[in-house]
């Protein structure tokens, strides 16, 4: 493992603040976020910094933090990283009966040398806006078929991103064949929503969007690129091994 990367605090703040949620509090080192339910990473509770919660205060915060999901119609979730406050808190979490899903290892390149390209793409372009457009979003909620019911939550973290962003279409023969995100705050530049059209995988066409993004990042200032990929995506964790992406840390969800 790369032992030369930034602080993981600064890349789990870095990734907050890339994905904004509707609502979110703080209670004495957690952050409580809520997003109507679109995704575990806005509608989860992220206790990442110290608190003073003592054992006894424990067992009310927990009961405190479940009724006002379920208030909602949503269950409890927590995202457990190596920062988690109380350190325990996972075991914890695990005797109330939480669920153990989506573990997800984290992963960052140095933006000194961009990927390589085989070639230019045969009447390939890309285009890149800083801003959301209409046009993006048909595109990627078409490759990722996206239920129709996430949309509106789904683009008002994306139209609420205050970093400076990076939205990237790859088209070949004027026809979109894939499409992704970046946020740049500060040395961090954080990549999501990065898919090919279904029709397309496999040709090549995601390393040239993927150059697109990291061009982007550096030339705006940022060192280095950071992705999440879950354990169970062997592809995409195989890809981003050959371009050089190397795992810093874990992160799953514990859900009630």
């Amino acid at each position: 493992m790369n032992t030369k990367h930034p602080p993981i605090r600064a890349i789990e703040e870095a990734s907050l603040n890339a994905w904004p949620a509707r609502q979110q509090l703080v209670d004495d080192g957690w952050l409580i976020r809520f997003n109507d339910g679109y995704t575990r990473r806005a509608n989860s509770v992220n206790p990442i910094y110290a608190s003073g919660t003592d054992e006894t205060a424990l067992e009310k915060r927990l009961e405190k933090w479940e009724n006002f999901y379920a208030e909602r119609g949503r269950p409890a979730i927590f995202k457990i990283t190596p920062l988690v406050q109380p350190p325990h808190l996972d075991s914890l979490l695990a005797d109330r009966g939480y669920r153990y899903e989506a573990p997800t290892g984290v992963r960052i390149r140095s933006l000194a040398d961009l990927l390589a390209l085989a070639g230019a793409l045969p009447d390939g372009h890309g285009v890149v806006e800083s801003t959301l457009s209409d046009a993006w979003l048909e595109n990627y909620t078409t490759f990722s078929a996206t239920p129709p019911e996430t949309l509106a939550p789904m683009r008002a973290i994306l139209e609420n991103i205050a970093p400076a962003c990076c939205f990237v279409t790859q088209s070949v023969g004027g026809v979109p064949v894939a499409s992704g995100l970046g946020v740049r705050e500060g040395a961090l530049f954080g990549l999501y929503d990065i898919v090919t059209s279904p029709e397309q995988r496999g040709k090549g066409y995601g390393v040239h969007l993927l150059h697109s993004l990291l061009a982007w990042a550096r030339e705006s200032g940022a060192s280095y690129a950071y992705l999440a990929v879950m354990d169970d995506n062997a592809p995409a964790r195989r890809l981003y091994d050959k371009w050089g992406f190397v795992e810093v840390y874990k992160y799953w969800y514990r859900v009630g």
